[in-house]
């Protein structure tokens, strides 16, 4: 797997950054629904647990479509495919994430045209790459539907065991694979590590493992800053509460949470930057 080639540092702080908003473009939709207890993503031991509204709802699945003048388009996550329309509730998981879901009494569903490839078609967007926030079947099943010729870009250390189980089928007859090695980035404080992934300050990778072991969460510089929590943050109210995911081990949801402590000093920080979580429907509807 190749590296992703890291253009020079142009901003060292985030006051420089986003005191020169880009031109660049954000949309996200949404591929499908989760339906589960939203608080099983959370860490297991925090005593918030019990605050928690353990009722099963609709989560959502997004992806987000970055537009770059001089680059072209690309996605961040890619949600679902038609599967999940063809084949519900779980389209296509592999035996192992099935047999999770249905002992989780995690159910998920699809409208007609919600898919990836769809809604694509509908935008006349053919991205040219995909920047994971992390590799968990939900944020890949949309894999199987994008161009052999797609390159997809996630954490050096993300491809563990764990992960290549739960999504490897999604990437049968892929090619072109490149990875972001935080170990070094500069850190950009109150964040940690960062890159500045085309040069310009318009779209940023930033590092906040915990909840698998090389998450990422983007910023979007445009005129409206966004801050893509991804699962650093499943949803608002574990944001605003403190409450980490968890992680593959407790070592996993240690970690959630000192990544969790730096979004929320930056969110603290920078008020303007709009948030959108990992899988909350009114967040991003903010965000068009």
């Amino acid at each position: 797997m190749a590296p992703y080639e890291v253009p020079p540092v142009a901003f060292t702080n985030w006051g420089d950054v986003l005191s020169h908003p880009r031109d660049i473009s954000l949309v996200t939709f949404q591929t499908g629904t989760i339906h589960m207890d939203a608080c099983l993503n959370l860490d297991p031991a925090s005593p918030k647990q019990a605050q928690c509204d353990h009722e099963p709802r609709d989560l959502t699945a997004l992806v987000h479509w970055v537009h770059h003048p001089r680059f072209g388009d690309f996605l961040i996550d890619t949600g679902f495919d038609n599967s999940f329309a063809k084949h519900p509730p779980y389209g296509n998981y592999t035996e192992a994430m099935k047999l999770f879901n249905r002992t989780n009494g995690v159910t998920n569903s699809q409208q007609t045209g919600e898919d990836l490839s769809a809604q694509l078609a509908r935008l006349h967007v053919h991205p040219r790459a995909v920047f994971f926030t992390h590799l968990h079947p939900d944020h890949t099943g949309g894999v199987p539907a994008l161009d052999p010729q797609t390159e997809f870009i996630f954490g050096k250390a993300e491809p563990s065991f764990l992960a290549r189980a739960a999504v490897a089928n999604h990437f049968s007859g892929k090619r072109k694979f490149s990875s972001l090695d935080f170990s070094v980035a500069p850190r950009m404080s109150p964040l940690g590590p960062c890159i500045d992934l085309f040069g310009d300050g318009s779209l940023w990778a930033i590092s906040v493992p915990g909840h698998t072991d090389d998450d990422i969460a983007y910023l979007v510089n445009g005129s409206q800053p966004v801050l893509l929590t991804g699962d650093a943050s499943h949803f608002e109210w574990a944001f605003k509460e403190d409450v980490a995911p968890r992680g593959w081990n407790q070592t996993g949801t240690a970690r959630a949470y000192q990544s969790l402590t730096l979004l929320r000093e930056f969110a603290k920080t920078y008020p303007a930057v709009r948030l959108v979580y990992g899988h909350e429907r009114g967040s991003f509807e903010a965000a068009q």
